[in-house]
């Protein structure tokens, strides 16, 4: 692989070719879905069906028997699956895994009418977000730890994933790993430690499936989705998928708009024993006239009220920023008989950005706290960044007297690299409550580009499941070896991680007791702007985690409580410079659940509370005091009732709730709690012949004014206002 540069012509045609293919397929696509819609019977009247009209079903490929390759159902209600990918475990029941599993489903995503994988987690209590909604990038954190855009998954391989902002319409599922996920995904190009999110790309069903589906959202952004699955053959080995977008308009923030391209091929061909599939992608997020706020106000005793969520502070006719992805992934698995399964895995992605990224963060000083007079800072950034992956695995069941093995074993390589340049302007004077326009610097010319990652992770792990007593204790035993490889930083180290997870059922398949101790390796972290030691990389460093629960299932409903202990080095913040010092350890407690409560009400969210405490300081300072940007109680809870007498009609709503937390890591200054409330409506009837969905979802139905969460030390989020979505969905 060549090391990243200023696209060269070479690099900029594959990139061209790669682009237009995805694009091509998704234009080709919303034009024969166009035409679909012309060729259907013209309706009268939107007219309700005698019998309950069936919601739009999400197309999966489900087995009966479920194995470590075929995807779990969905659990009651639809909106969760029953079990979840582990990386090299493959697929695992959430009863069976000794880990805090969840994933969502496609249909629980299109009920929620969620965009980004950001929109989907905000269901979890577990994770919060360390940048806005809206934002260029969603970076996010799980039991307290930071995990970046940049390590999200695919199929359980990491650097494939778009690195900025994550569409959802081309995934079946989104699914979230509480806890350091290294041993079972490897190593994120960020080295995150908090949890691992793994997304499924759609794949064709056994019933064809042509569906256009149509969104408005504030303040004028308008778009259309067509999604087509077909298989083909005599015995239907083969399955095609296509999904495509495109949107634009004005969002909910003041003179900002939007762009989305998206085109995803998905082929899958079913072989005797063996099987292949592919992803090709395109993605391409185009902003324009502003990007929402993060305001810096450190030096405050008491955190001051926070403006309006659709204000618009970096905003002008020259302000822009884009962000593009191009992806190509192939899988593959043979049965080699006796029980024993190969499975392979190799893929390339470019990740590209230019435009205002960074350096959405005004600063507000205690001065100008009755006025709202601020400064800040426009960026004219410009990044690429590649990476290749590739995995060989092996995966075996056997028995040895009484005991059934479980074996996997395998081996990856991820390389990562790349580069950005920037640009800033001198201090910009507006108002947080009343901003004026602003002028947009130009970029930095291509001779100071500067590499800033060249990584190569390679790892080898077995792991090995042994199940007693007709499975009623299973012992997870796994061992990894990971070498990290920073050429940038010249430093190179291989280290040994364990694993260990016993899930027991004593009284029946519907309650499990488990319990996991696992270490993870991480790649040390790149210190950021605007620190002045920007650039500076430490030393790769291990993670431990130590946890217990339970899980059980009643009538339609899933439940699971956690109690878990992670520690982790710790980076604090002193004379504007990011340094290692000490140790951050979260305990918590976490209740989750999700299904059908009764016929026609679901349950999905949970209820997390999280101490997270700076231990082992050097000279002690802030020994013992509270990790800042970590709120102790966080709770999602949402339900979902289908209206009796009314068929079709489901009401949802959604209270979303974040303690306080510290701004600072001397404990000085709290950020103040916040709670806002969403709702929504679906409605399953038919145009005529063609079954429809309408949705329509409010979030923030009180408009609240707040700062959703923290960044840094004195950097806090702005929250975003009231929005509405509606949509139409279309089965042909």
């Amino acid at each position: 692989m060549q090391t990243c540069r200023p696209c060269p012509d070479a690099a900029r045609a594959d990139r061209f070719a790669l682009r237009q293919v995805a694009q091509a397929c998704a234009c080709a696509l919303l034009a024969g879905a166009g035409a679909a819609i012309a060729q259907s019977p013209e309706p009268t009247a939107l007219t309700a069906p005698t019998a309950a009209p069936a919601a739009l079903k999400e197309v999966t490929v489900n087995a009966v028997a479920e194995t470590p390759e075929t995807l779990p159902a969905a659990a009651p209600g639809g909106k969760v699956a029953q079990g979840a990918r582990l990386g090299v475990l493959g697929n695992v029941g959430v009863m069976d895994t000794p880990f805090n599993v969840t994933g969502y489903t496609a249909e629980g995503i299109a009920d929620q009418q969620a965009q980004t994988i950001g929109a989907v987690l905000r269901t979890d209590p577990s994770v919060r977000m360390t940048t806005n909604e809206g934002h260029v990038v969603e970076n996010f954190i799980i039991r307290g730890f930071g995990v970046s855009a940049n390590s999200l998954a695919i199929n359980g391989v990491y650097g494939l994933a778009p690195e900025q902002n994550t569409p959802t319409e081309m995934f079946e599922r989104v699914e979230v790993l509480k806890g350091p996920g290294a041993m079972m995904l490897g190593m994120p190009p960020a080295g995150d430690v908090g949890g691992a999110i793994n997304l499924v790309p759609k794949r064709a069903g056994k019933d064809p499936l042509t569906r256009v589906t149509t969104t408005w959202s504030d303040q004028s952004n308008v778009g259309v989705h067509a999604d087509v699955a077909r298989r083909f053959g005599p015995e239907q080995r083969l399955g095609v998928r296509v999904n495509g977008v495109l949107s634009g308009g004005e969002t909910w923030l003041d003179h900002q708009t939007k762009k989305r391209e998206i085109g995803h091929l998905a082929l899958d061909y079913q072989g005797s024993g063996w099987s292949v599939e592919a992803d090709a992608y395109s993605l391409t997020n185009k902003v324009r006239k502003g990007v929402t706020m993060q305001p810096i106000i450190t030096g405050w005793t008491t955190v001051p009220r926070a403006p309006d969520g659709s204000t618009n502070f970096f905003y002008g006719e020259g302000v822009f920023s884009n962000t593009e992805t191009q992806g190509l992934i192939v899988r593959g698995q043979a049965k080699l008989g006796a029980g024993w399964t190969a499975f392979a895995s190799a893929g390339h992605a470019r990740h590209a950005y230019d435009g205002f990224i960074f350096g959405t963060r005004p600063v507000w000083t205690v001065a100008n706290a009755a006025t709202g007079n601020a400064t800040g800072t426009a960026y004219n950034s410009w990044g690429e960044y590649e990476t290749t992956t590739a995995e060989l695995g092996l995966r075996g069941q056997f028995t040895t007297g009484a005991v059934a093995h479980k074996l996997t074993l395998s081996a990856n390589v991820l390389d990562y690299e790349g580069g950005s340049r920037g640009n800033g302007t001198a201090s910009i004077t507006s108002n947080i409550f009343n901003p004026t326009p602003i002028t947009m610097p130009p970029g930095a010319p291509a001779s100071s580009f500067t590499p800033t990652s060249d990584d190569v992770h390679t790892g080898l792990s077995v792991v090995d499941t042994l199940s007693f007593a007709e499975d009623k204790l299973q012992l997870t035993l796994g061992l990894r070896a990971q070498q990290v490889n920073q050429k940038l930083a010249r430093y190179k180290e291989t280290a040994v991680t364990p694993l260990v997870g016993v899930v027991a059922k004593p009284w029946g398949d519907n309650i499990s007791l488990y319990g996991n101790y696992v270490e993870g390796l991480s790649a040390g972290t790149t210190v950021k702007a605007p620190y002045a030691n920007e650039g500076e990389t430490f030393k790769p460093y291990k993670t431990q985690q130590m946890e217990v629960g339970v899980k059980w299932i009643t009538g339609g409903i899933t439940q699971t409580v956690s109690l878990f202990q992670i520690s982790k080095p710790a980076l604090i913040e002193a004379n504007n410079r990011q340094l290692l010092d000490g140790e951050q350890r979260n305990r918590g407690v976490e209740w989750n659940l999700f299904g059908q409560v009764a016929r026609g009400l679901s349950l999905l969210g949970g209820v997390a509370y999280t101490e997270a405490t700076q231990t082992k300081t050097t000279r002690g300072v802030n020994q013992g005091r509270s990790q800042f940007g970590v709120p102790k109680f966080t709770m999602n809870l949402g339900a979902d009732w289908e209206v009796p007498g009314v068929q079709g009609l489901s009401l949802n709503g959604r209270v979303n709730h974040t303690g306080a937390q510290w701004l600072t890591g001397d404990n000085s200054v709290k950020l103040p709690a916040w709670t806002t409330l969403d709702v929504g409506a679906r409605y399953a009837t038919r145009l005529g012949a063609q079954p429809v969905v309408l949705r329509a979802t409010v979030t923030n139905l009180a408009n609240k004014a707040y700062y959703d969460s923290i960044w840094g030390a004195g950097r806090v989020n702005v929250g975003a206002p009231r929005a509405v979505r509606l949509s139409a969905s279309f089965d042909f």
